[in-house]
């Protein structure tokens, strides 16, 4: 019997929540970078845009049960406004605060995707430009106060995760200043390619 308490402990629930709400992160990131950056084909782009969608609303969701479950933790005592309130919790406040502006981040780019034909296009776009620094916040909290972290496994899937997005931000940036300046180009060499 100990054994089904244990797996639904706070301890539990809190470490297995945060870590799924970051891999949804993660997923919802590479598949919103994939999209941007031309690295798949016309075909694909359906499903990788239900990847995107569905897996930042799983991170959103395990981020809010992450988050709940924490205060019911008897070891360290999160209460609500340093749960809510960034950087003003007792233990490791500025850790803490990374992951409450990660979860906030998640929801204004889901808010704003919700709300894109009243937004319009381009408040949408720079509001959804805040899932970079959102995603990498994540990284952070996750990296440097979970307690799995001491773990080689937990160290090799956040330093991936992290290389991965990292690199794919790069190639993205990359794309994009390379149209960018084939547009300028284009009037006069009379032609424009695409990576």
């Amino acid at each position: 019997m100990n054994g089904a308490i244990d797996a639904f402990s706070v301890w539990t629930t809190t470490r297995a929540s945060g870590m799924t709400s970051y891999l949804f992160l993660f997923l919802s990131t590479v598949a919103g970078i994939m999209m941007g950056s031309r690295l798949i084909n016309n075909k694909a782009k359906p499903i990788v845009l239900n990847v995107h969608q569905t897996a930042g609303w799983f991170g959103f969701l395990f981020g809010m049960i992450h988050g709940s479950v924490l205060l019911f933790d008897d070891y360290v005592g999160y209460s609500l406004s340093e749960l809510l309130i960034p950087f003003t919790a007792d233990s490791h406040p500025i850790l803490t605060g990374l992951g409450t502006l990660s979860f906030y981040t998640a929801f204004l780019v889901i808010l704003s995707s919700d709300l894109m034909k009243k937004l319009g296009r381009k408040v949408w776009k720079l509001t959804h430009l805040l899932a970079f620094p959102g995603y990498f916040m994540s990284l952070v909290h996750g990296l440097l106060i979970g307690s799995d972290s001491q773990y080689p496994w937990a160290q090799a899937m956040y330093g991936t995760t992290g290389i991965m997005v990292g690199a794919l931000t790069g190639y993205r940036m990359y794309t994009g200043w390379k149209v960018k300046k084939e547009k300028r180009e284009a009037p006069k060499s009379g032609r424009l390619t695409y990576p």
